[in-house]
């Protein structure tokens, strides 16, 4: 196995300062997966588009062996179009989308990747209620996608490299369910276990259904949102709250995540540190099959 190789990619659109504690947060959750030595990936980079020129994002795809890209979020709105926009949409969709490379999207990631996948992104209906600051209380987010559910995964801090149940299943469902279709996940989840032939996919679907969580917790601060789209589209609604109809997503073929909310943002209940970790993870799995 070729180790220490690959790069984690953050990308920070910011357009005033760099989201610094979100880079801190993530090398840190980055760090602790690096304390193994069978981690297979090397660095976590970080280029931010829309305040430097004089670094640009472009070469990163080229001169690194990315093995996933996390975006973050930006006061900027996508609904503005700003000057940098469309060569980062460019970007993401010749370098990520189309290879199918991992990628988690964070607020105005969230709606970016919605808009390259022509949703709808507007201000959110009740702009004009919200406090200062944008600020809403954190609110429980109801999970909706198994494939959601599988990088939300309630792991301890122990269990991805100690080989145990729980590490075993983990595994086995992020390697079986890399290539899956949209209609492999209806065909295991739309009908009852008993019903599969498959007693692997019916092991995934088990394990899915009793160990992983159907909740997300999570800080939220945004003016604008996805909106619901009223025809067929790439992307599943993967959770829903009472704040925003469509909170996070997910492509049914692609290792793409996208959540409106901040994971990266310290909370209780620690669910954004293992969507984020799980996220990192699934990476490094991914590069070592």
């Amino acid at each position: 196995m070729n180790r220490r190789r690959h790069d984690l990619l953050i990308i920070d659109p910011a357009k005033n300062e760099p989201e610094t504690a979100a880079y801190n947060r993530i090398s840190m959750l980055f760090g602790d997966l690096a304390e193994e030595p069978r981690f297979s990936l090397r660095s976590v980079l970080i280029k931010c588009p829309a305040l430097s020129t004089e670094d640009p994002l472009a070469p990163v795809f080229e001169e690194h062996n990315l093995a996933g890209v996390i975006g973050l979020g930006s006061t900027a709105n996508v609904t503005d179009d700003p000057p940098w926009l469309p060569q980062l949409k460019e970007l993401l969709t010749l370098n990520v989308f189309n290879p199918h490379r991992p990628f988690l999207g964070i607020c105005f990631s969230h709606q970016l990747i919605a808009d390259i996948h022509n949703a709808k992104v507007d201000f959110i209906s009740q702009r004009h209620e919200l406090p200062e600051g944008r600020y809403q209380v954190p609110r429980g987010k109801q999970v909706t996608s198994p494939k959601m559910a599988l990088l939300a995964a309630t792991l301890d801090d122990s269990d991805y490299f100690s080989g145990n149940e729980t590490d075993r299943g983990f595994c086995e469902a992020l390697r079986l369910t890399a290539s899956w279709t949209e209609t492999d996940w209806q065909r295991v989840f739309g009908q009852p276990t008993t019903q599969q032939k498959n007693q692997t996919e019916a092991r995934i679907k088990t394990f899915i259904d009793e160990h992983w969580p159907k909740e997300f917790w999570s800080h939220t601060w945004h003016e604008q949102e996805v909106k619901k789209p009223n025809v067929a589209w790439d992307l599943h609604i993967a959770m829903t709250s009472p704040e925003c109809e469509v909170d996070a997503l997910v492509h049914p073929s692609k290792p793409i995540y996208s959540v409106q909310s901040h994971p990266e943002t310290p909370h209780p209940t620690r669910d954004g540190d293992r969507l984020i970790k799980n996220f990192i993870y699934m990476c490094h799995l991914l590069k070592t099959a």
